[in-house]
């Protein structure tokens, strides 16, 4: 049996010199200056593998089996690398994988101790990554299941010791999967990885995120590729899952729906370890919304620590052209790309990159959720740039709920600003329609600071989850529109009608639009406007009686406030920051970002505001390690001190595009305080 590919066309043609590299299984293809692709197949044990090339530039990969066996499934993988991927050291970690590089790994105990008894990775031919079998907590001395009734067990790390060879004398990259069953951390819907050196500080390596809970048995992959020196380097994988030091973890996640019913990409992020947070569906396959199911954080529905009450969807330009469409307005954005830049456990950041159908307008979206103690709070940075002349019937940045997921029963909508509520109005929940009311509801300014849009006061108190523990609010935190001569700052929302839900439920709600400013007589966007926005969204707990979280600010918090406008004017004034820096340059303050001086101090700051743990990303660093986060207190500086399990309290992130690193901590700011990012003393 020959299982065969082929491929041709320009891509290969253009490239017409040909070189083969290990007889006939690999094979460079390349023009004069070098540029091309090399072609690799596994040497295989049980067949033949082959490489032929036609005059047309085509090439045909084959694998002979002699032999093949019943019930046994054959695959024939390719490896294709850009010839000037690396040098001559890098081609044979693909055409000998094991013989030069090679990977070890050994669990770790909770205090990091043990680690001794190294047993080398497997290659796996078809993903062409080494794969290290991450082991159950239960098998470092862990409960064999979820007791968060146990503050320990939140911080109980899943740790692993692996050591690198590189036996080249150049460096080389070495791709790795760790690959985990459902208690490689204690509950799968939550789960960050990242790479700490011998010190426990985090390296910044990113490692891509991928799971499935719809199937058994259960199952994490990580990803990940490093670049080695020569030599042997010694570095720890270290899971968390619900907290992350003293503050509860955020994370990122594709989520495989496999075993659920439907196979499209599917993205979750979480705060701690006990349900989902915020769910995305990048190419509305299942044509509801971007943001769909959305859940309450530290909120008893059932029992503590457990899955709450869906309040979801929300959703990323709305647009509908004057020409009209067959698509919703709410799924006109295609060509979706995903970018995993952070996946937690300090902040999340995830970009998802697209074009409308009609290519007029180009959309970056970037999502970011910190880890916390109180509540969701996701921040969603905002770009739209339009390429082209746009005529519109409707047009909006963000909106909450979503045209086709609005199915709760928030009886109260409201709007305002920090220092009051504009409008706090009865929804009208038999007006059985969808569309703006009148043109009355279009267009309407928010003036003030922190503007705000809330929904409240659900009515769907029944069934196993019920959903009335939360509300649903946004806070628009930057709004920068570029459009033709204009430059607006001031923000502007549209108040629609929205009606789905079940069949035959006839749900009747209302939904709010970060939109721009209406004229009936304008609906033009010229061409080369940019429209930016950072809207603040948030999932607030309803009932004090559900909530169980110990944020100070909510437990100071009267009953009475939960189910009314009070959040969201608490939510809206509390964690309008105030920035400045004396050491370093100010990026963006909500969540806060920072550009590193040179020096012994990168970055220092006094910070106003603020509520739960607040991100605060402090970049350019020549190096990851030997920073500490300091407070003043009392006129001298005090580490951060959010650790549990040594340094166990911060993130980094390896920029490789710019040769710089970022770190990323979370302060539990009061009032005003000051802090800065030191070496600390060698």
């Amino acid at each position: 049996m020959t299982i065969r590919v082929v491929l041709s066309g320009y891509a290969l043609s253009m490239y017409p010199e040909t070189e083969w590299l290990d007889g006939d299984r690999a094979v460079r293809i390349s023009k004069g200056d070098g540029e091309g692709w090399s072609f690799i197949l596994p040497a295989e044990p049980q067949g033949e593998p082959l490489i032929t090339r036609d005059e047309d530039g085509s090439l045909t990969f084959a694998l002979t089996l002699p032999s093949p066996a019943n019930n046994v499934n054959y695959a024939l993988p390719i490896l294709a690398a850009p010839s000037n991927a690396g040098g001559p050291a890098q081609l044979d970690t693909w055409l000998y994988p094991t013989d030069m590089a090679w990977v070890e790994s050994a669990q770790m105990k909770l205090d990091g101790s043990g680690g001794l008894n190294l047993k080398a990775a497997s290659y796996d031919h078809e993903r062409g990554v080494h794969v290290v079998q991450l082991k159950n907590l239960s098998e470092a001395g862990a409960p064999g299941y979820q007791d968060w009734g146990k503050p320990e067990n939140h911080n109980w790390y899943n740790r692993h010791r692996v050591m690198l060879h590189n036996m080249f004398n150049e460096p080389v990259s070495i791709p790795i999967a760790f690959e985990g069953g459902n208690n490689a951390a204690f509950y799968v819907v939550g789960g960050s990885p990242l790479f700490r050196d011998t010190n426990g500080e985090p390296t910044g390596t990113p490692i891509q995120i991928s799971k499935n809970w719809h199937e058994q048995p259960f199952w994490y992959h990580l990803y990940s590729s490093m670049e080695v020196k020569p030599g042997t380097h010694e570095l720890e994988h270290t899971f968390a899952h619900s907290k992350w030091g003293k503050a509860y973890a955020a994370a990122h996640a594709q989520l495989s729906l496999i075993g659920w019913g439907y196979n499209q990409q599917w993205d979750e992020s979480s705060l701690g370890a006990f349900g989902e947070s915020i769910t995305y569906d990048p190419d509305m396959t299942l044509s509801r919304a971007m943001v769909d199911d959305v859940r309450p954080f530290l909120v008893k529905a059932k029992k503590k620590w457990s899955w709450t009450g869906n309040v979801g969807g929300a959703n990323f330009l709305v647009y509908a052209s004057q020409a009209g469409y067959k698509s919703p307005p709410d799924h006109q954005l295609g060509r979706m790309r995903t970018h995993y830049e952070y996946t937690g456990p300090n902040l999340t950041k995830v970009t998802y990159s697209g074009v409308t159908r009609d290519g007029k307008i180009e959309a970056k979206i970037t999502t970011q959720l910190g880890r916390t103690d109180d509540l969701v709070r996701a921040y969603y940075h905002l770009e739209y740039t339009v390429l082209s002349d746009v005529a519109y019937n409707r047009f909006a940045l963000f909106q909450v709920a979503a045209d086709r997921y609005a199915d709760n029963g928030f009886t109260r909508y409201a709007y305002g600003h920090a220092d009051g509520v504009t409008a706090d109005l009865l929804t009208d929940m038999n007006h059985q329609s969808t569309g703006y009311a009148s043109q009355a509801d279009r267009g309407i300014p928010l003036e003030g600071d922190s503007p705000w849009v809330m929904l409240y006061d659900s009515e769907h108190n029944q069934g196993d989850l019920p959903e009335h523990l939360a509300n649903v609010a946004f806070v628009v935190r930057d709004y920068d529109i570029k459009m033709g001569n204009d430059h607006l700052t001031t923000p502007h929302i549209n108040i629609i009608r929205t009606y789905n839900g079940p069949p035959n439920a006839n749900w009747s709600q209302m939904a709010f639009e970060l939109g721009l400013p209406f004229d009936p007589q304008n609906k033009t966007i010229p061409a080369g406007s940019i429209l930016k926005a950072t809207v603040e969204y948030l999932v607030p707990p309803a009932d004090k009686g559900a909530y169980y979280g110990a944020s100070d600010y909510l437990t100071d918090l009267p009953a009475e406030s939960y189910q009314s406008t009070e959040m969201a004017l608490l939510l809206a004034s509390g964690n309008q920051l105030e920035v400045t820096p004396s050491i370093g340059t100010l990026l963006r303050t909500h969540p806060i970002e920072l550009e590193a001086a040179q020096g012994v101090v990168a970055a220092q700051f006094l910070v106003t505001g603020g509520l739960g743990y607040t991100p605060v990303t402090i970049e350019g660093l020549a190096r990851p390690d030997g920073w500490r986060l300091e407070r003043k207190d009392a006129g001298a500086w005090v580490e951060l001190g959010q650790a549990v399990h040594g340094n166990d309290y911060w993130q980094s992130y390896d920029n490789s595009a710019v040769g710089t690193f970022e770190l990323v901590f979370n302060i539990h700011n009061q009032g005003t305080q000051e802090y800065r990012l030191a070496r600390k003393a060698l």
